[in-house]
């Protein structure tokens, strides 16, 4: 028996249903890719049919990483740097600075976010690290989170809160990250889109309502071994256009689930 014969009938047996497989599996591939698309394309349908305003999304998929900081006292030096301002600095799992105008300032009709930009960048602590976060913000309680290198932070613990009374800036308080620790490689994330979808499909976007803002940023996620641990997210609002209330949602864009909503926030 010609054994050389028999081995290289078995090598091009092996090789050709190598192939096949392989185009098989990208076969598979392209079905599934068209499959989802189609299903987000029926969604999107489902979603228009239900009164449901959509501003335009986008599809494409941004990159994150898990995040970890630890409690600091970065804060510190703020109590001799501040001026016309009575400062206090709590300290407990993380620092906390309460900060008194010694002048509140009244705010110029359709001008307040800028003066409270200028103010948070020129008298606040590390102020240029902070940017305007209206899905955390109300109208007497107006919050700049916390940017830094790795990206923006929705956290308590990392947020200049501005409090307003009678259109004046009497105070605010302040929280600092002072280091923060990649833990893993860069991931890719779910698009605008995929959260919307993530969202509807999870029944927490009402009928006759709109999404009316869509920010993607580090979210808390849990506290480990003296770390706190920060993963992104899609904060989505949702407004009901019957009341005109505003709900924001949020979205884990690694797993692509919805997060409850908690104090930590």
């Amino acid at each position: 028996m010609d054994f050389r014969r028999i081995e290289w009938i078995f090598l091009v047996v092996f090789v050709g249903l190598n192939i096949f497989l392989g185009i098989s599996f990208f076969q598979a591939q392209q079905v599934d890719l068209a499959t989802i698309k189609s299903g987000d394309a029926a969604t999107i349908t489902d979603i228009t049919r239900d009164q449901i305003k959509l501003p335009h999304l986008s599809k494409k998929t941004p990159q994150g990483d898990y995040l970890a900081s630890q409690a600091n006292t970065a804060l510190t030096p703020a109590r001799s740097l501040l001026v016309k301002q009575q400062v206090t600095i709590s300290e407990g799992d993380y620092q906390e600075l309460q900060a008194s105008l010694d002048e509140p300032i009244t705010l110029k009709k359709h001008q307040e976010q800028k003066q409270l930009a200028t103010f948070v960048k020129n008298n606040v602590y590390h102020g240029k690290e902070y940017e305007y976060a209206p899905a955390l913000s109300n109208d007497e309680r107006i919050v700049f989170a916390q940017h830094p290198k790795a990206g923006l932070i929705y956290d308590r613990r990392a947020a200049v809160t501005l409090h307003v009374v009678d259109n004046r800036l009497v105070s605010y308080t302040q929280t600092y990250l002072a280091k923060l620790s990649v833990l893993r490689d860069r991931l890719s994330l779910m698009s605008e889109q995929d959260a919307v979808i993530t969202l509807y499909r999870d029944n927490d976007i009402p009928n006759n309502s709109a999404i009316v803002s869509t920010n993607l940023a580090y979210s808390y996620l849990l506290d480990a071994k003296g770390s706190t641990v920060y993963v992104p997210a899609w904060y989505i609002g949702v407004k009901n256009r019957a009341t005109g209330n505003v709900t924001v949602k949020r979205v884990n864009a690694i797993t692509r689930t919805v997060m409850k909503n908690r104090n930590d926030n």
